[in-house]
């Protein structure tokens, strides 16, 4: 399986237990796949390896490898909507979540059995986790920043500043493709969960006309968690733009299987790691730069 991405459309009740500061900073690691790791604690459990993900709007429990490691009850189960199909999935409600100084608890856990021999972190962590605040991405210093207020960013006229879409529970900016015809501009998911550049989902490929514009790489396939088989072409895009930055030469994933889902575009961490992020979830703002 070459990609896995996981969206989850459920929002749980924040309660936290830590003092409001005016920043704080949570060291992270850049795996070699392009995702962000990062430590984090369940019901007062040792340290765990957990995945940030951007594109999760909940909490994951990876039953392959968190079984025997924690003792968690699921009393109910949920559809898992992902970018390949919907899932049912178990859910574990009434957990304590922490990450450094920052505690969630009465938070559920959504039971995926992710195969062993692809992934070995425990779980994922959406990005509600932080939607109060506003967030930080350094992938320069691997370290990601939670700040209260915009007065805490340093040098923000350095960064572009522009409005985040939301769909339903996930975000997208624009990004314009420039093809063989006229240019092509469509949302993008900003997702560190996906480990490539680009893929860009069946229905905007055929609307913005993206087949046979570009070099053509060879052909792929994934396999979301619900088993649905998606196949593309992968192509090379060599100039795009988002937020009026210029991004050259895009190995991208166009998507020829028909989705029963209502995704455009995800943009990943192949791409992500080269920009300085933050991201304002209340006022549906992203400021962005490159490293």
């Amino acid at each position: 399986m070459k990609y896995n991405i996981l969206f989850l459309l459920h929002f749980c009740i924040l309660f936290f237990s830590f003092p409001i500061l005016a920043q704080d900073t949570i060291p992270i690691t850049i795996g070699n796949d392009n995702r962000i790791y990062l430590k984090a604690s369940v019901n007062g459990s040792e340290a765990l390896d957990f995945i940030f993900d951007t594109g999760a709007s909940a909490m994951v429990a990876n039953t392959t490898m968190t079984d025997k490691k924690l003792q968690l009850t699921y009393g109910s189960t949920i559809e898992n909507i992902g970018a390949n199909g919907v899932s049912t999935q178990r859910v574990s409600a009434g957990n304590t979540l922490r990450i450094g100084r920052f505690e969630r608890k009465n938070e559920e856990l959504i039971g995926i059995a992710y195969p062993k021999e692809h992934y070995s972190f425990d779980g994922v962590i959406g990005y509600p986790f932080f939607e109060d605040y506003l967030m930080e991405i350094d992938y320069a210093s691997q370290r990601i920043v939670i700040h209260t207020s915009e007065k805490t960013i340093a040098n923000p006229n350095t960064f572009e500043k522009i409005s985040l879409q939301f769909m339903g529970d996930l975000f997208y900016m624009d990004m314009t493709v420039f093809k063989k015809e006229t240019p092509a501009t469509f949302p993008v998911m900003i997702d560190t969960g996906y480990n490539g550049d680009l893929i860009v989902y069946h229905k905007i490929v055929s609307q913005k006309g993206l087949a046979d514009q570009f070099q053509n790489l060879g052909s792929s396939q994934s396999e979301g968690t619900d088993g649905t088989i998606m196949r593309s072409d992968e192509v090379m895009i060599p100039k795009a733009m988002f937020a009026n930055i210029l991004v050259e030469n895009i190995n991208a994933n166009l998507n020829k299987t028909p989705a029963t889902i209502d995704f455009t575009a995800i943009v990943g961490g192949a791409i992500m790691k080269d920009f300085h992020w933050i991201f304002d979830f209340k006022k549906r703002l992203l400021y962005i730069k490159s490293r």
